[in-house]
């Protein structure tokens, strides 16, 4: 008699316990259907995310390039003065005029000195000024970047050696 009642109580206590527990099997049944629809459209969700991860570098890229393009370098100032060549005057016309309106930034590489960045920049926002008539001036910004490219004297110098070491135009000899 003992036991049966010991197994009564334990009965009793277990059936008292499991519907504090009861829903185990409606949560199971609840993820399977969840991961089953979540591999069944796999991988839309992720497609968005993984694009964006893909094209940003693309668009430092472009960045960088704009920077490169607009940068206003060394060989476009005259030397220690801070004034712009007419090369320097010619590129700053073009990203007024030609660059799209987005990309209409000027970068200054900086001088080696302050006061000789600060010269360079007063320059080119001075021919912007005189440049743009309706006052909508772009953004003048210094870099550390240097620009690529040579003087234009370098450039013509070796053209001309270029053009100084190539051959006379002959024909070849006549041969039965």
């Amino acid at each position: 008699m003992r036991s049966i009642l010991v197994g009564i109580i334990t009965l009793a206590t277990l059936a008292c316990a499991l519907p504090a527990d009861a829903d185990w099997l409606g949560e199971f049944m609840h993820s399977v259907a969840r991961d089953t629809k979540r591999r069944n459209c796999w991988p839309k969700p992720f497609v968005a995310a993984d694009r964006q991860a893909v094209r940003s570098p693309f668009a430092t890229m472009v960045s960088n390039g704009w920077r490169s393009q607009n940068m206003v370098g060394d060989h476009h100032f005259i030397e220690n003065t801070g004034r712009l060549t007419n090369a320097g005057k010619l590129k700053i016309e073009w990203i007024l005029t030609e660059a799209p309106d987005q990309h209409r930034t000027i970068y200054v590489f900086q001088g080696r000195t302050p006061e000789e960045t600060a010269s360079r920049v007063e320059s080119v926002q001075q021919f912007a000024i005189a440049r743009v008539p309706d006052g909508d001036l772009p953004p003048v910004i210094t870099s550390n970047v240097p620009a690529l490219g040579w003087p234009a004297s370098n450039l013509d110098a070796v053209g001309r050696a270029f053009r100084a070491s190539t051959p006379d135009p002959r024909m070849p000899a006549f041969s039965e």
